[in-house]
This record gives C-alpha cells, sequence and structure tokens, in this order.
C-alpha cells in the first residue's frame, strides 16, 4: 500500500470521529518515538480443538469486527490539529491461517513459536487497523488462534468480549 492510499481514507467509509483519550495519545506519542517498539503490542493465543471450517472462521471473525467499532479503528495525526482515530464503517477482514501440518510433528510447536515472533515483530502501523488474528493448523483436530493487537485499540478487560 503506498502512503497516499494509506493516508487517506474514503470519506464515505467513516463512521465516526473521536478525539483520542489521554492514554490513547500518551501511546501514540510512544509510538511516534519509538515506532518499532513493541511495548504496546498484545498477543493473545488460545488453542482450540475440534474442526475447524476455514471459510466460516473467516466470515466469523468479520462479524466479530463489524460488531466492535474498536476493531475498525484507525489513526491520524500530524495533518490534523489534534491526533484523531476514525471508526470505519466496513472493513474486509482478513484472518492470517498457516496449515503447520506439512511440518513434521517434532517441528509443529517450534514453527508455530515462529510465527508468534514474525507476527510480533511485524508490529502495527496506526494508520492501518492495528488488529490481526491468524489461525494455524496444528494437527487434523487442533489449531491455534493468535490475536494481535496494539494496546491503543483496546485493553484486557475489553479481550473477553471479543
Amino acid at each position: 500500500m503506498t502512503k497516499s492510499t494509506r493516508d487517506t481514507i474514503i470519506q464515505k467509509n467513516i463512521s465516526d470521529i473521536f478525539a483520542l483519550t489521554p492514554l490513547q495519545e500518551g501511546m501514540l506519542f510512544h509510538f511516534l518515538k519509538e515506532p518499532n517498539t513493541d511495548i504496546y503490542f498484545e498477543q493473545l493465543s488460545l488453542t482450540v480443538t475440534g474442526s475447524v471450517h476455514i471459510p466460516a472462521f473467516r466470515e466469523s471473525w468479520n462479524e466479530v469486527v463489524s460488531a466492535n467499532e474498536m476493531l475498525r479503528v484507525v489513526f491520524r495525526w500530524g495533518k490534523t490539529e489534534k491526533p484523531a482515530q476514525a471508526v470505519l464503517k466496513r472493513v474486509d477482514f482478513q484472518p492470517i491461517y498457516f496449515d503447520l501440518t506439512e511440518y513434521e510433528a517434532s517441528r509443529r510447536l517450534h514453527r508455530l513459536d515462529e510465527i508468534k515472533i514474525i507476527d510480533r515483530r511485524n508490529g502495527f502501523d496506526l494508520k492501518e487497523i492495528p488488529f490481526r488474528v491468524t489461525l494455524c493448523k496444528i494437527e487434523e483436530d487442533r489449531y491455534e488462534i493468535i490475536m494481535s493487537h496494539h494496546h491503543i485499540l483496546f485493553d484486557g478487560w475489553s479481550t473477553g468480549i471479543i
């Protein structure tokens, strides 16, 4: 995505615009000071047993994103008088998927750890929605869901709601 595309939000896709809370302003300050730090990077990993239908998994997460405006927020600063967060009306949310069953059983958990580390290293661009979900198939009936977000979106109390 080019810088101009990333900086521009299509106005008809904006549901609302809010000022940042003081806590969010502090997090944005730290992000701008050290954009490559993972200080506010949050990652939750959940094990799921049973069969997962990938298209239904994607659709379910799109419903979750649609129902929770905090998962449709992008941040803007610099060209605005004060930093702001824009809630988008629609987002085509695409969970990331890895099939680790192609690896030998002894290597799968190591590969899962690598995926988590890479996810953390990738960090977030707050001009894009700083939230992502990764599904890893470990065995035929065992999966790992990795939910990553920047703390500026929501705190630990809200994780249970999501």
